[in-house]
């Protein structure tokens, strides 16, 4: 097939990172693949992992939903609480409960994970109720585990959470409470050999991503590689101006090539994913800085095999132009993009290789 635009997915890179997490964790490994797996495609990672992994974890119903409908029939936890736990159950999923609102909503014959708040402060139930609350759904329902969530695995928070969350555990076994408990994320993986426990949950690791914060000891393998094939190449005269609002001007006669991808496809957006502070807007005003003095290259750039084609112009909606002076570049020559693959556009095709 004639694509202009594709992301290989190496499934033997996702499978030889999973044996790399497992080995070091030493306890079975829920997968995440949430969020389309981290961008790599939701079935595509789901089959990557599902055989080898002890649950696939997910955070919407409607995730859990794709997954059967793809056929994939392994043990599925969806992470945040549904309002629907029925419809669940329809998908022979299990469910994560974190209120006593939702404690008391749990279906008779459901598959529940109780969630403690630690100190992450989104979800969860106190650890002074994690008792109570385990023993009403187990009257009902099967209690399937308990579990937190690290907000910062690595840093100074980590250890005062697990400290917190092994008092939970000790407390479920003073009341006779049988039931596994996890709690680590990819960083605790890495950084909290002691947050172990009955298992891990494990997302950026099995995409070859070290966690904020913490590298993993070993060398991963990157599954992700975005492809995108020039449409048109061009020699300009010095003087003209390339994209919207004429921001660019080449300073001498330049040949440039355009490529069928932009800010829709994910192409160099940044997430917004931090609360507005004057330490983040010092960062990024240093970040612009260091870009604008060379001291930091900008990434704003595609790559013909180790040659880098720096764009001129805005980044439009599906195309964006770059310099190739010196560059072996024709109609049809394909460009490494460089992208946030959970940004990357999940309508964009994620094509196998490695998969035997």
């Amino acid at each position: 097939m004639d694509r202009s635009t594709w992301v290989e997915i190496d499934v033997s890179a996702l499978k030889h990172n999973f044996s790399l997490v497992s080995e070091h964790a030493g306890v079975p490994v829920c997968a995440v693949v949430k969020a389309n797996g981290y961008g790599h495609g939701l079935v595509i990672a789901a089959r990557a992992f599902g055989r080898e992994a002890a649950l696939l974890a997910v955070t919407r119903i409607e995730e859990a939903r794709a997954l059967r409908d793809a056929g994939i029939d392994a043990r599925v936890l969806i992470l945040a609480p549904v309002t629907d736990p029925q419809e669940a159950g329809k998908l022979d999923c299990e469910i994560s409960v974190g209120s006593q609102e939702q404690v008391a909503a749990v279906p008779s014959g459901a598959r529940a994970h109780l969630i403690v708040d630690t100190g992450m402060g989104r979800l969860g139930v106190a650890p002074t109720d994690v008792v109570e609350a385990a023993r009403s759904i187990s009257a009902r329902a099967t209690l399937q585990s308990v579990w937190t969530h690290f907000a910062d695995a690595a840093g100074r928070s980590g250890p005062v959470q697990l400290q917190r969350f092994a008092g939970v555990a000790a407390a479920l076994r003073t009341a006779g409470v049988t039931v596994p408990v996890h709690a680590s994320n990819s960083a605790a993986t890495l950084a909290l050999p002691g947050a172990g426990f009955d298992m891990v949950r494990v997302g950026a690791l099995l995409y070859g991503q070290d966690p904020p914060g913490v590298r993993a000891p070993w060398t991963p393998r990157d599954p992700f590689a975005w492809y995108a094939r020039v449409i048109a190449v061009r020699t300009i005269p010095s003087g003209s101006t390339v994209g919207y609002g004429s921001e660019w001007r080449a300073k001498r006669e330049t040949r440039v090539a355009t490529l069928p991808v932009g800010y829709k496809d994910g192409f160099l957006l940044e997430p917004s994913a931090r609360t507005e502070s004057v330490r983040e807007s010092a960062r990024a005003a240093a970040r612009v800085a260091a870009r604008a003095t060379g001291v930091r290259p900008s990434p704003r750039a595609v790559y013909f095999g180790d040659r880098r084609a720096p764009v001129v112009g805005r980044i439009g909606m599906q195309l964006v132009t770059v310099d190739v002076d010196g560059i072996d570049v024709v109609e049809g020559s394909v460009a490494r993009v460089p992208g946030r693959r959970l940004l990357v556009d999940p309508a964009i095709e994620r094509v196998t290789i490695g998969d035997g």
